[in-house]
């Protein structure tokens, strides 16, 4: 079995508080909830997020501060997880925009549904955000 090297930093965590999680390297949290859950590589959960029972894939690329404002100005998601967002029993593919005020938490009890079209299907009442999808601001699954 081999692994690659990955030259990444280490996780930089700012007044968040973790509970029986993973925090892969190379990811940034700033004050965040973190339980019950896994966080991949170069992941970026910002303010006021909750995860809760989720597996977070992380991303294959950084976006610099430069690009996170300019998409933000033209109000577009940038890569990671945005503010004020709740998350519950979900799996979150690589390269995933997740915007602000955004729920994801099967409040309804859903088995089985397929909105790939809006990023996002539901198996077995878990919810999956589809790979290099974008879950717009505000939107409650």
């Amino acid at each position: 079995m081999y692994t690659s090297r990955r030259n990444l930093p280490p996780t930089k965590i700012e007044n968040s508080k973790i509970v029986d999680s993973i925090i892969s390297h190379g990811s940034f949290l700033t004050g965040s909830f973190i339980e019950h859950s896994v966080v991949g590589i170069r992941s970026r959960i910002n303010s006021n997020v909750h995860l809760k029972d989720t597996v977070m894939l992380g991303a294959d690329f950084y976006e610099t501060d430069a690009e996170i404002a300019e998409l933000l100005a033209e109000g577009r998601v940038p890569v990671g997880i945005g503010e004020n967002t709740k998350i519950k029993d979900c799996i979150i593919d690589k390269n995933a925009r997740i915007g602000k005020n955004v729920v994801i938490a099967n409040s309804e009890g859903v088995q089985e549904a397929d909105r790939s079209s809006e990023g996002f299907y539901i198996r077995s009442g878990v919810t999956i955000i589809l790979k290099n999808s974008v879950i717009k601001d505000g939107l409650v699954i």
